[in-house]
Formats: C-alpha cells, structure tokens, sequence
C-alpha cells in the first residue's frame, strides 16, 4: 500500500541531460540578446546619439534606416556628414545613401580612419559643413559615433566654441572614447587644431602626405578591362 506505481514516462535526472538544456537555454538568450543589440535597439534608439547644439548639430553612430528616418522627423536633419562609416561603393553606404535621398537628406561623404586619424583636410570640410547655417541642421557620424565622430566634435568646440583640450576630451569620452585604447584621437586634436583654425580662415588646403583609407575593401572584385 506504500509502494508507489511505477511510471513508465517518468525520466531520471542526469547530468547530461541537464547540461544540454542548460547549454540550449544560454544559447537561445544569447540569440536573443544579439538579435536585441543589433537589430531591435539601434531601430528604437538612434546608436549613440547626442546633441551637440540642438536645432543646428547632432552627432551619432552609423544609423539604421529607421534611425535616420527618426532623427529627421525629430530634429529636422538636412544634411549628414559621413565620416567614414562605409567603404565606398558598400551594400551599407548605397542603403544609405537610398535612406537619405528618399527622406530629402543631403550626405557629405569623408574618409578618415577609424582610430580618428587621417588628412585633417577631411576635418576641414567636415566643420565646414557642420557650422553652415545654410545646411543646418546636421548629423555628423562615424560608425561607433566615438573615434571619428569624437574627434570632429571636438574640433569644433575648441575651434568654434573655444573650449579647453581637456574640455573637449571629456567630452568625446562621454560618447564612448577611451584615451588609454586609442590615443590617437588627443594626438590628432594637438597636432592639427591651429592648421585647421588657418586652414577655415583662409580657405588653403593644409599641406598633407600621410596615409588614407582605402577607396574599396581589401580584395574588393576588380571591374573586366581594369590595371
């Protein structure tokens, strides 16, 4: 009378078993938390988005198709100044440029590296975009909105609005750079701030024989009939 029915169905516990399913569980949360990062939130919150001077400059990360139709319906974008978010001629850089044509958005495409380095003429043409009244407002934006982006903004504040070096560092920290990982961003800013002051100034081109990005992407398939 104590004895309890055997039950055919009932499956012993074991290790294995639970280990499989642990392994199956944090791999569907893990599914689900990528598929959150970089496909739910970047459409619901423009990536690392920021005022710079509202109503005129705004700056960002590289943006979903969603994100730019947002940031233009919201702040009411003109123009966007693109660092260097896409390889030329990239799947990524022709959906942007299809996103912005059909929301009446110009783009201004610039090619710097992705640590903030490269011919600062690029930066020269970025501000000079930045402070048009006659493009304004505008979004400036890299691909994390931290290096290159950082950079630009910072340029612009010690330039235009005569902030302090350490003052605009803080500032390009707060939107994700880190001086210790990439201290090319405060070399680049120390040593071509006042060739850009003159260079805005006097309309000259700063004299530059250094390296920069790459037209194409590495083994990029070459058209028939090319060297």
């Amino acid at each position: 009378m104590g004895a309890h029915p055997h039950n055919p169905d009932a499956r012993a516990w074991s290790w294995p078993r639970f280990a499989r399913n642990a392994l199956l569980i944090t791999g569907v949360v893990a599914l689900g938390v990528l598929a959150w990062v970089h496909v739910v939130a970047p459409n619901l919150s423009p990536k690392n988005f920021g005022v710079v001077v509202e109503g005129q400059l705004y700056r960002s990360g590289e943006l979903t198709p969603r994100a730019f139709q947002q940031i233009a319906n919201d702040r009411g974008v003109r123009t966007v100044v693109d660092l260097g978010a896409h390889h030329l001629g990239s799947p990524s850089e022709r959906r942007e440029e299809r996103t912005l044509r059909a929301l009446g958005v110009d783009r201004v495409s610039l090619r710097l590296f992705g640590d903030a380095q490269g011919d600062p003429n690029e930066y020269v043409r970025a501000l000079r975009v930045m402070t048009d009244p006659q493009r304004a407002p505008v979004l400036v934006h890299c691909a994390a909105g931290a290096q290159r982006t950082g950079a630009a903004v910072a340029f612009y504040r010690i330039i235009f609005e005569e902030a302090a070096l350490d003052e605009a560092m803080q500032d390009a920290q707060r939107f994700g750079h880190d001086p210790a990982d990439n201290p090319r961003l405060r070399e680049m800013l120390e040593t071509w701030t006042e060739p850009i002051r003159q260079s805005l100034a006097t309309g000259e081109p700063i004299a530059y024989n250094g390296p920069t990005p790459p037209a194409a992407p590495p083994h990029a398939p070459t058209a028939p009939g090319s060297p």
